[in-house]
């Protein structure tokens, strides 16, 4: 402090940017480990990325609106907000995982609106904090009379923000559990807001800050403390891993061991029934089965069940290597000659192998996600069916209730059962546990259990209880519902995964009418007030989150992983902001024009990606995908100084600007993720966005 009592306005400079900078590193980081938290909480499905992404940015700008109410900025508050920020993210994982239990019936699905007011609870406090301080900071310098544009404010974020989404893409996300990197990416912060403490004289914030620093750091740094953190969930944990692709956890409950993927459970040891299901309905139909290509599910008994056809080769595809290598840990993949493990995305190995198999047995969840759905599609099939011999069986499971078909789910078999149709000649439905699908341009037969002993094969669940559950009465009512329809489900316009969301919302009894009614009626009165340049920061955040999902979930499509590309999409979109916002700042121009030539910019990109979506299809390396995140963002980032400018500094749109931008991508993110993809694909969703784009043309054109 200066004698007069007013603070150095040369430290306060840096040490105020640094702590900007410090905000952005631990805010990304933060956002990328909810993402993948409620992944991890709510069964890896996009929707959830959408939902968490909206909830994230709407209350960011609620935060930065609140700002809005101060006229004057003070240091001491500022102090204690930087210090909760650093240390609020590990307390709000931590809430995510144990208060689950306490908000949901364990075991049970929750529904959209449960799910949505969970996330918006849990995350609210963080998110308010980070979006108030970003223009309340501001207020701060200009109080203490020292300049900083909201070009600068912006710019000094961006700048953390790419930092933190580097450091957590590239290195820690590779080696360290969420606890132990919330920790890491906060020090910065926490390290420049005790300097701050010290450096103007704010000793007994200091002394305060000391003992809550030590005690977050020490609960984030103990690896036994996170581990109790997941028991909630899933109870006495054996194995936690957290890979690339997703959370592993394996638990035991007396006897039994279940292994967990992004909260999904994949395989239980006492699973009988559904193995040999799984297995022998398909490779009963055949009498040498020599090759065969298991995609997923190969914990357990099945190889088990395989082993008792005695195949000369069987391929294995499992995407994520961590899952298989701690199932060799705890021994539960059998060790035989034949077996090749192949940690690869099957169809990527189904388009490169030379191999032609007897069978191809999918063991996969419901295509509740582009994921999932992608082994459930026209072009998926036409591929399996280039890897078969000839009369070569393929074999899909999907779940039903035996006893009762709503209208959905006649629908979503009809569905499948019209693509399939499309690549084989015969197809054979067996009603098990789940609908087994069978497939062949060869003779199929239902009698399963006198296959089964003309080949000599003992089974426990098929031998003892298969005529008395799988009647021909069941096989023929299960067939006269599937329908004669012509709707199939591809790549792009995931059809399967639109019934499975119906059938979600049906369950549960809800609809997202309501809440996207209630949405609208707040953006109309948002709008009235709203200036006509925050508008076009509003049109551009639409635009820039919108299209960030259909990367997100076009990348899905393609390549089937997207835990551990949500943070290098996100990144790639950061790290095109901070050059666009430099040069948007330094470029000497009207900023009417700079604004319009961001709009042409960012329209022409669209049109881009609308005919690669649309027509081409053309299978793209994953870095241009990143590539274009990156020369889209850098538009996006030029045009927000512009857009600021064009108010006019000396009305201070900061606060503005950036509550536009964060309202305008929550909305994009919401109505892109969670409607239009999952109801009309990915297409109509860049449509969409680029009438969006170009509403906001029109109306910098007539201003």
């Amino acid at each position: 402090m200066r004698p007069n009592g007013t603070i150095s306005r040369h430290h306060f400079r840096w040490l105020a940017m640094a702590s900007i900078v410090g905000v952005g590193i631990s805010s990304v980081t933060t956002q990328i480990l909810t993402i993948r938290e409620f992944l991890s909480q709510f069964h890896g499905n996009e929707i959830t990325i959408s939902l968490v992404i909206f909830c994230w940015l709407v209350l960011t700008g609620l935060g930065t609106l609140l700002a809005k109410c101060f006229k004057k900025a003070s240091l001491a508050v500022y102090l204690v907000l930087a210090l909760i920020i650093g240390v609020l993210p590990l307390f709000q994982i931590a809430g995510i995982r144990v208060f689950r239990e306490l908000f949901f019936t364990h075991g049970v699905s929750p529904g959209f609106y449960p799910i949505l007011i969970y996330i918006s609870v849990t995350i609210a406090p963080y998110c308010l904090l980070t979006g108030f301080i970003l223009p309340y900071t501001q207020k701060l310098f200009h109080g203490n009379q020292i300049p900083f544009e909201s070009g600068e404010l912006y710019i000094t974020d961006s700048a953390g923000d790419i930092l933190g989404g580097v450091l957590f893409s590239f290195l820690l996300v590779y080696w360290f559990k969420p606890f132990a990197v919330i920790a890491l990416t906060a020090s910065f912060l926490v390290l420049v807001t005790c300097l701050m403490m010290g450096e103007f004289k704010k000793w007994g914030f200091l002394m305060a800050a000391i003992p809550i620093v030590a005690f977050s750091y020490a609960m984030a740094l103990t690896p036994s403390v996170e581990i109790r953190s997941l028991e909630a969930q899933y109870g006495n944990i054996m194995k936690y891993v957290e890979s690339r692709f997703g959370r592993i956890v394996v638990s035991k409950e007396g006897a039994q061991y279940t292994f967990w993927e992004s909260g999904t459970p994949l395989y239980s040891d006492a699973n009988v029934i559904e193995a040999e299901e799984k297995v022998h309905y398909p490779l009963s139909q055949r009498d040498n089965v020599e090759k065969i290509l298991l995609v997923s599910g190969g914990l357990g008994e099945t190889l088990l069940e395989m082993d008792k056809y005695s195949p000369l080769r069987v391929d294995y595809v499992e995407l994520d290597p961590a899952l298989t290598q701690t199932a060799k840990d705890l021994k539960m993949i059998p060790k035989f000659s034949y077996l090749n493990i192949l940690n690869t995305d099957a169809r990527r190995h189904i388009q490169s192998t030379d191999t032609r198999y007897d069978a191809v047995i999918l063991d996969l969840p419901e295509p509740d996600t582009f994921q999932a759905n992608r082994f459930y599609t026209d072009e998926f099939f036409s591929m399996a069916k280039h890897v078969l011999k000839k009369n070569g069986i393929l074999a899909v499971n999907m779940d039903y209730s035996p006893n009762y078909l709503s209208l959905l789910q006649k629908e979503k078999l009809s569905i499948l059962y019209q693509t399939l149709k499309r690549h084989f000649n015969h197809i054979l439905v067996l009603p098990g546990e789940q609908a087994c699908f069978i497939m062949s341009d060869g003779a199929l037969s239902a009698d399963i259990p006198r296959m089964l002993k003309s080949k000599g094969i003992k089974t426990a669940y098929i031998d003892g209880y298969f005529n008395g559950n799988v009647t021909k009465e069941r096989i023929r009512e299960l067939r006269k519902k599937l329908g004669k329809g012509k709707t199939i489900n591809t790549d792009f316009n995931p059809r399967l995964m639109q019934l499975v969301f119906k059938e979600w919302f049906s369950r549960h009894g809800t609809s997202p009418a309501g809440f996207l009614l209630g949405l609208a009626g707040l953006l109309l009165l948002y709008f009235i007030f709203m200036k006509r340049e925050e508008y076009i920061l509003f049109s551009t955040g639409f635009t820039t989150m919108g299209l960030e999902m259909t990367i997100i979930f076009a990348f899905q499509i393609i390549y089937g992983y997207i835990y551990v590309m949500i943070g290098l999409i996100i990144t790639a979109f950061l790290l095109g902001l901070l050059p666009g916002a430099v040069t948007g700042v330094k470029w000497v121009a009207d900023s009417s024009v700079k604004a319009g030539l961001a709009e042409g910019a960012m329209l022409l990109l669209s049109a881009l990606f609308l005919c690669w979506c649309g027509w081409f299809r053309v299978v793209l390396h994953p870095v241009w995908f990143l590539i274009f995140c990156f020369v889209f963002s850098f538009f996006a980032g030029f045009q927000f100084p512009a857009a600021a400018r064009l108010i006019g500094e000396d009305r201070s749109p900061a606060a503005g600007c950036l509550a536009a931008d964060l309202c305008g991508a929550a909305v994009g993110a919401l109505v892109v993720g969670t409607l239009v993809i999952p109801l009309w694909g990915v297409g109509m969703a860049v449509l969409l966005l680029i009438m969006v784009k170009a509403s906001s043309g029109l109306v910098l054109l007539l201003r």
